[in-house]
């Protein structure tokens, strides 16, 4: 029983690294259904690499767009696709061998499995070669979840949550439950993510590390941000919690996810705004209290939450000393 998989990839002047990207991709033991790139636009080449090393792959599809951003590739490749399941998957990364040997074992167990967790590794490129960073992103159990909110659950509580697209392959039909909305050059990831967790049933999460996220100078992720960066971040936030909240009562610790979760995004918020020198978003105060309120947060003691703008302050005021 092997299921039909299809593999999105959002592609734009990776020349240097989609060899290494595919060959993980088709050196797996278990043969993909299609592997589909969408061309955003690629000025140097890539395409000619993609050609020439992997043109003669019947699975492989390429479909070339002017540039639009990752929002709008990634979108069109999930319309692309025809297999029972995707998988996200970004140009420059390198696939762990035995994803999707395991990920066909979980579904010859459970042929109803919507959702399939993995954890992930970064490394960089250095003189003496390869680092792997060993943080890790596992859920505090591996095995199977009753479903996508118990694990999203599980893994906010825990601050393993991660809103990457490329770290769960999931049943294409969950994204009937929900309206997509995948735009932008950044962040379109966040609200997607959240609704995949929040609306897929059967889960299940394996504790192997079976993504690599490559870390490189002039990637958009390592890139200097600017304010358009930073108030896009806090939009896709007000997106993620609005998304959230539909969903919190139907949690065994609603409550908690969510303190959590706003916690962690709102302190990132603020300390965007302080490293990129921007002021925080006007009404953050009092959207931040109206969204613990529905989310019927009770007593706590988390200033991002209670008094961001006196915390903004307080982080200014030390990175000023600290210069």
């Amino acid at each position: 029983m092997i299921p039909k998989i299809s593999v999105v990839l959002p592609t734009y002047n990776v020349e240097a690294y989609i060899s290494e990207t595919l060959s993980s991709l088709f050196n797996q033991t278990v043969p993909l259904f299609e592997v589909i790139i969408i061309n955003d636009g690629s000025t140097d080449g890539t395409l000619a690499v993609i050609e020439e090393q992997f043109g003669h792959r019947p699975e492989l599809l390429v479909v070339s767009q002017e540039n639009q951003g990752v929002g709008e590739a990634r979108r069109r490749g999930l319309a692309t696709a025809t297999g029972d399941y995707v998988f996200f998957c970004d140009p420059d990364d390198v696939i762990g061998a035995g994803l999707f040997a395991e990920f066909a074992t979980r579904y010859e167990a459970d042929s109803n499995i919507e959702l399939f967790y993995f954890s992930k590794r970064s490394f960089t490129e250095g003189p003496e070669g390869r680092v792997i960073n060993r943080r890790t992103t596992a859920a505090t159990r591996e095995g199977w979840f009753e479903s996508g909110g118990a694990l999203l659950q599980d893994l906010i509580l825990s601050e393993k949550y991660h809103a990457a697209m490329w770290q769960y392959i999931f049943r294409r039909s969950v994204c009937d439950r929900f309206t997509v909305a995948l735009e932008g050059r950044a962040h379109e990831d966040h609200a997607f993510s959240m609704c995949i967790y929040l609306h897929s049933q059967r889960a299940y999460a394996a504790s192997a590390d079976y993504y690599f996220y490559r870390e490189r100078t002039g990637s958009l992720t390592q890139s200097r941000k600017n304010a358009d960066y930073v108030m896009a971040s806090y939009a896709a936030y007000l997106n993620t919690i609005t998304e959230l909240k539909k969903h919190v009562r139907s949690l065994d610790q609603g409550s908690a996810v969510a303190l959590k979760f706003m916690e962690r995004n709102v302190s990132a918020l603020i300390n965007k705004c302080v490293k990129q020198h921007v002021k925080l978003p006007r009404g953050l105060t009092k959207k931040t209290w109206k969204n613990a309120h529905d989310c019927r947060v009770g007593l706590h003691f988390r200033l991002p939450i209670l008094l961001p703008y006196p915390l903004y302050l307080m982080r200014v005021a030390r990175a000023i000393f600290k210069r």
